[in-house]
This record gives C-alpha cells, sequence and structure tokens, in this order.
C-alpha cells in the first residue's frame, strides 16, 4: 500500500478495535487504507486511510497508549443519505440532520467505538 502525502494536522484515533472502526469508515464515508501496520498479536499497530482528500491515522488502544475519543467534521455530498447509511452500520445518532443557522445541512452520530462525527453538506 502506499502512502499518502501527510497535511499539516492530521487526525489520530487510538481505540479499542482499530479493525471495527476501518470497517466503519470505509462503508460509511469511502475510506480507503494507504497504510497499515501490525502488531504480532494482528492489531492494528498504525494505519493511514484517506477520506476523500483528507488523511487519518488510527491506531488499537494498548496500556501505553489508551483509547480516547474523538470529535470530526465530514462535509459529504449528501449529509441525510451518509448518515442514514452511518445509522445502517451501528452508529448511534446524535443529532439527526436538519439545516444548521450558518448554511450546512448537518447530522451527527457516534461511530462504534465512540468518537463523533459530524456529517455536513451544503445547503441548496
Amino acid at each position: 500500500m502506499s502512502d499518502a502525502v501527510q497535511q499539516t494536522i492530521t487526525p489520530y484515533f487510538t481505540v479499542q478495535n482499530a479493525d471495527r472502526l476501518m470497517g466503519f469508515l470505509t462503508a460509511a464515508f469511502g475510506a480507503k487504507v494507504v497504510k497499515l501496520d501490525r502488531y504480532d498479536d494482528n492489531t492494528v499497530q498504525h494505519a493511514r486511510m484517506t477520506v476523500g482528500n483528507s488523511l487519518i491515522m488510527l491506531n488499537e488502544s494498548t496500556d501505553d497508549y489508551p483509547a480516547n475519543l474523538s470529535q470530526m467534521h465530514i462535509s459529504v455530498d449528501d449529509a441525510d443519505k451518509t448518515y442514514a447509511i452511518a445509522m445502517g452500520l451501528g452508529a448511534t445518532s446524535v443529532m439527526t440532520p436538519n439545516d444548521r443557522p450558518h448554511g450546512e445541512r448537518m447530522a451527527g452520530i457516534k461511530d462504534p467505538c465512540g468518537n463523533i462525527w459530524w456529517i455536513a453538506s451544503g445547503l441548496a
């Protein structure tokens, strides 16, 4: 797998069950794995994934690196459709899709690892 270009700030997720998060991100947001290293026990030591034109990194939590939760804002073509896909994949609703005064159609979900994603698309 090739390495993606790293941006100035890159989100890094440390989670329990990194493989589950990788599967969720792939199915919900079209993420693609560009680099994957595993520990001897086959858990994720380090992964790089692209989502659209953005790079994210993640790994499996350990005693030295415990899981932490994050919040992300993700721009998509259709917030309602992406929200429905995420919910079908086991996400928990934080906010149903609605038009926001700042000019976005937005929804919020909690992924299977507990991270919150604010899913947004522009208003027509």
